[in-house]
């Protein structure tokens, strides 16, 4: 018998170097959707495997073996505890999250809730998700973690469960790496049932959002132990997200390094090109180059790259976007920011750029309402206070400096070394009167970067619709022109 995992781990990996959906591959090789999903968990017969090998070019079969007759719906092929063949790309089965109400017409809502975690994970290109058809053949039985992940060939297993009592209702979820066992992530989320699709959308979206992370961390953690001549360019690259999360200049460079190199192993990594053109834009922004403007284009050069190999790559698009922001080119801007959170609704990072690019284009509540919902999708925060800079920044370009206040000596503790943390900082202490606090983040603020002055900023933020209400703030707080 033929080894079904290392065929299904094979064209998986196959997937993810084409960069390639399962609807694509189905189409390529005419094979149905409910047909691929099982080729994928290691269920097949031998006419499937050699139409696969028609159109890929593959070797799947051996010689002189036989593949097993396509088993019957829900009956799962047995794993030998010796096959570790979990695919190279990062793969992931969330099962039915589980009633524990004791009402069973609640049945259909944490049937819902697995379902648009499925989908919300599928748009994240670079993970493998498990269709809904295979992880559900586990609702209603109880299942070891560690044998599902077996079973359907994945690295990552999401569970979890949904409570109601009157119209309250609690979801718990928890992220598995079944390899070891240990627990990734783990939240409980605490709901009024008052519009039950709103309650859906919602938690659906702060669980991809709070997940995404956590797998990229995990899968950093796993390239780094790796020798350093064997990481290919997917390793290469969830290792400078790792560092991309740390914002800092030694971080930031250490990150552009790497994915230079994984450019150089793949000219045709979009999400490498996507990566670096983020890199390049913060490093352009804290002013890492000799030369912003050089920083900017290089870019937004990598991000038309980004684009032109996968158009929808979300980062490259928020990339694009803060480009032309910065360039105060707002309503393209605005189209390529709210185009990328189209791809990835729980883009957190994402939802912080279109505020930030509202704010310039002067909505300013728009604005906020952006930012504040990407702190709620990610309240610790994982950008080292970038979200609770530009949150601050969008109250304080609405004139609403008492709320701004925390959120701004919050993010100057989160990335002491960003000369614009301070900066926005001490205009809110002037417009509060703090000048005594402003003195002291402005000396501060000056050995971190040049001498803060007010005709430099006024330059700097002329295309910017909050230009005003900063520069002023910043002369009441004593900075000189």
């Amino acid at each position: 018998m033929a080894d079904s995992k290392r065929i299904a781990a094979t064209i998986r990996d196959y997937l993810a170097r084409e960069r390639m959906s399962r609807e694509q591959f189905a189409f390529r090789t005419k094979l149905g959707k409910s047909t691929v999903d099982k080729l994928l968990i290691g269920m097949f017969s031998d006419k499937t495997l050699a139409i696969v090998e028609s159109h890929t070019n593959l070797q799947l079969r051996v010689p002189g073996a036989c593949c097993p007759d396509q088993p019957q719906e829900g009956v799962l092929p047995a794993a030998r505890e010796s096959d570790s063949a979990i695919g190279i790309r990062p793969s992931i089965a969330v099962l039915p999250f589980t009633n524990v109400s004791g009402d069973p017409e609640q049945d259909y809502f944490a049937d819902g809730i697995s379902e648009d975690i499925i989908t919300g994970l599928a748009r994240l290109r670079w993970l493998f998700v498990i269709s809904r058809n295979s992880s559900f053949v586990y609702k209603g039985r109880p299942a070891d973690v560690r044998q599902v992940a077996r079973d359907l060939g994945v690295r990552y297993v999401l569970e979890g469960s949904v409570r109601t009592a009157g119209q309250r209702i609690r979801i718990t979820g928890q992220l598995i790496d079944a390899e070891t066992g240990k627990h990734i992530w783990a939240d409980r989320y605490d709901r009024d049932l008052q519009d039950i699709f709103a309650v859906q959308d919602d938690i659906t979206e702060r669980v991809v959002g709070a997940v995404e992370p956590h797998l990229y961390a995990e899968e950093g953690f796993r390239a780094s132990n790796k020798a350093p001549d064997s990481i290919d360019a997917w390793g290469l690259v969830v290792r400078a997200m790792g560092l991309i999360n740390r914002v800092g200049c030694r971080e930031n460079e250490g990150a552009q390094a790497l994915l230079q190199r994984a450019i150089e192993i793949d000219p045709g990594y979009a999400r490498a090109h996507a990566l670096l053109s983020w890199a390049l834009w913060w490093a352009a922004l804290c002013y890492w180059f000799p030369d912003a403007r050089d920083g900017y284009r290089q870019a937004a050069g990598h991000a038309r790259d980004a684009l032109s190999l996968d158009p929808s790559d979300p980062w490259a698009r928020m990339v694009s976007g803060l480009c032309l922001s910065t360039a105060g080119q707002h309503d393209r801007a605005l189209g390529e920011l709210r185009t990328a959170l189209n791809l990835n609704p729980s883009f957190a990072l994402g939802h912080t750029a279109l505020g930030w690019a509202l704010l310039r284009a002067g909505y300013f509540d728009d604005a906020i309402a952006e930012t504040a919902h990407a702190l709620r999708m990610s309240p610790l925060d994982g950008f080292s206070g970038l979200y609770s800079a530009i949150h601050g920044l969008a109250l304080l370009g609405a004139q609403r400096f008492e709320e701004a206040l925390p959120f701004l000596r919050a993010s100057v503790s989160s990335f002491a070394e960003y000369s614009g943390h301070y900066n926005t900082l001490i205009s809110c202490c002037g417009h509060l009167g703090l000048i005594e606090e402003a003195r002291e983040f402005i000396a501060i603020r000056n050995r971190v970067g040049p001498p803060l002055c007010l005709s430099v900023l006024r330059h700097n933020l002329g295309k910017f619709a909050h230009r005003d209400v900063f520069i002023e703030g910043l002369r009441k707080a004593g900075v000189p022109e």
